[in-house]
């Protein structure tokens, strides 16, 4: 990896003494084009004269900006070192704090992450227990009029046990409706991640299924945040 180029006052100062010496040979070439005003050579090298002056002057400025930048980059680098030092304490504990955060915040999602395989592993097996048993209840002639029976439905299978109702209901819906719960209960809303889950992710609702799956789960623990002050509040105070 090449290093970047350090430009030195001596090499700015080597580029202005090239603009004055081209600016030298522009005198010499156009007293010489005075004396021969006719003359295409001394024109010519006038011309050529005037391209250096301009090419000199060209690099001479872009060399001084260059240098006024590594300058200013330099005094900004020595200023960060000497707050660095300052804050060193400030620095060390915030890179401990936040060390030991994120090793829990990781620690946190791998176990939810295995919460959620074994909570769609459960509804995997609850729902080929339903099936098995609505099959085997249906062969057999009973269906789901009686207190006991089973049954295909539009999106799965039913089963009754001595009036208990159990229906499948899908690992997706099963994940969908623990994450809504959550979401709902610790996002401020309005919020988006809530409102799809809500409406979009075909999430279990205990409300609308005959066994009632999930309704005496607890609710999970609520953030509550700052009340938002409303818009039409805030006009009527301004005024």
């Amino acid at each position: 990896m090449s290093s970047m180029v350090s430009i030195t006052a001596e090499m700015v100062a080597a580029a202005e003494a090239e603009v004055t010496e081209a600016e030298q040979g522009r005198a010499v070439a156009e007293e010489a084009l005075m004396e021969s005003p006719n003359s295409t050579l001394k024109a010519q090298e006038l011309a050529g004269a005037l391209k250096r002056v301009a090419q000199a002057r060209t690099n001479a400025r872009e060399l001084n900006e260059a240098r006024e930048r590594q300058v200013a980059a330099e005094r900004a680098a020595a200023t960060r070192e000497e707050l660095e030092k300052v804050a060193a304490k400030e620095i060390a504990a915030a890179g401990r704090a936040l060390k030991a955060a994120r090793e829990e915040l990781e620690a946190a999602a791998e176990a939810a992450q295995a919460g959620l395989v074994a909570l769609m592993a459960a509804a995997e097996a609850h729902d080929g227990l339903v099936q098995q048993y609505a099959e085997s209840l249906a062969s057999q002639g009973l269906g789901v009029d009686g207190d006991s029976g089973g049954a295909t439905r539009f999106q799965g299978w039913m089963v009754k046990a001595r009036g208990a109702a159990y229906e499948t209901a899908g690992s997706g819906p099963v994940l969908a409706c623990v994450a809504y719960r959550v979401a709902d209960a610790r996002l401020e809303y309005p919020n988006v991640m809530v409102g799809l889950l809500e409406y979009n992710a075909g999430r279990v609702v205990p409300e609308e299924r005959e066994d009632g799956l999930f309704g005496k789960l607890s609710a999970p623990a609520r953030r509550v945040y700052p009340e938002r002050v409303r818009l039409a509040a805030v006009a009527a105070a301004s005024k």
